[in-house]
C-alpha cells in the first residue's frame, strides 16, 4: 500500500511539473508575442511618419516646380509679346539673330547695321529678364551662343562662332544704351560657341545655301534656377525618401 501511494504521488508530481513547464512556455510565448506586436506597431508608426514626411516633401517639390514652370511660361509670353513678328522667338524664349545681318561672311566683327539692330532690340530683351525683380531673382544665366555653317573644319567653326558671341557681348557691355544692365552682366551672361554640334536639321527640299544661312546665327537664351530643385530631388533620392 505504501509503495503504491509513493508511486501515485510520484506520478502526480511529474504531471504537476509538466503543466508548470507548459505554463511557463505559454507565458514566454505571450511575452514574445506582445513584444513583436509592440515592435510592429512602432514600426508601422515609423513607416506612417515617413510616408507623411515623404508626402509633404513631394507636395513641396511639386509646388516649386509649378512655380518655376509658371514663371518660365510667363517670361516666354512676355518676350513673344514684346517682339511680335520682328524677331524669331521659339517656344523656349530663345531669340535668334541671323549672322548675315550682324557679320560679313567669315568675320566676327559686327557690321554697323548689326550694331544698330542690337541697340534697337536687345535692351527690351534684357529689360524683361533683368528689369523685373521677381524674374531677375530666378534667372540663373543668360547665354549668348554663336553658330556657324559647315564651311571650314570643326575648330574653325568653333573659333568663329565663339568670336561672334564675344563681339555681341562686348558691344552690349560697352554701349551706353545698355548701361542700366551693365552691372548685372558679369553675374548672368555666359558665352558659348558651337560648331558641328549646333547644326540645324535640313528641311525637305531646302537648298544647301538656305540651310547654311539658317545655321549662321547668334542665339540669346535664358535659364531659370532649376538647379536647386534638382539638388533637392537628388538629396531626397540619396536619403531614400523618394
Amino acid at each position: 500500500m505504501i509503495i503504491k501511494r509513493l508511486r501515485k504521488n510520484k506520478k502526480q508530481g511529474n504531471e504537476i511539473s509538466y503543466w508548470e513547464s507548459f505554463s511557463d512556455l505559454m507565458s514566454s510565448l505571450l511575452i514574445v508575442f506582445l513584444l513583436v506586436s509592440v515592435y510592429m506597431l512602432l514600426d508601422y508608426k515609423t513607416a506612417a511618419d515617413q510616408a507623411a514626411e515623404l508626402s509633404n516633401e513631394l507636395k513641396d517639390t511639386k509646388s516649386q516646380l509649378e512655380k518655376f514652370t509658371s514663371l518660365n511660361e510667363d517670361i516666354i509670353k512676355r518676350i513673344k509679346e514684346e517682339f511680335g513678328d520682328s524677331l524669331y522667338v521659339d517656344d523656349t524664349g530663345t531669340l535668334t539673330l541671323e549672322s548675315d545681318l550682324l557679320f560679313d561672311a567669315g568675320k566676327s566683327a559686327l557690321k554697323p547695321e548689326g550694331k544698330e539692330f542690337i541697340r534697337k532690340n536687345m535692351p527690351r530683351y534684357f529689360g524683361i529678364l533683368l528689369g523685373d525683380p521677381e524674374i531677375k531673382n530666378n534667372i540663373a544665366k543668360i547665354i549668348i551662343e554663336g553658330y556657324t555653317d559647315d564651311q571650314g573644319d570643326y575648330h574653325y567653326g568653333l573659333d568663329l562662332s565663339h568670336d561672334r558671341a564675344l563681339s555681341v557681348y562686348t558691344f552690349i557691355y560697352n554701349d551706353p544704351d545698355f548701361s542700366t544692365f551693365k552691372k548685372d552682366f558679369k553675374d548672368y551672361i555666359i558665352l558659348t560657341g558651337r560648331s558641328e554640334t549646333g547644326y540645324l536639321e535640313r528641311k525637305p527640299n531646302e537648298t544647301v545655301d538656305n540651310w547654311r544661312k539658317r545655321n549662321r546665327r547668334v542665339e540669346i537664351k535664358f535659364e531659370l534656377k532649376y538647379q536647386e530643385i534638382f539638388e533637392y530631388l537628388k538629396k531626397s533620392l540619396d536619403k531614400g525618401t523618394i
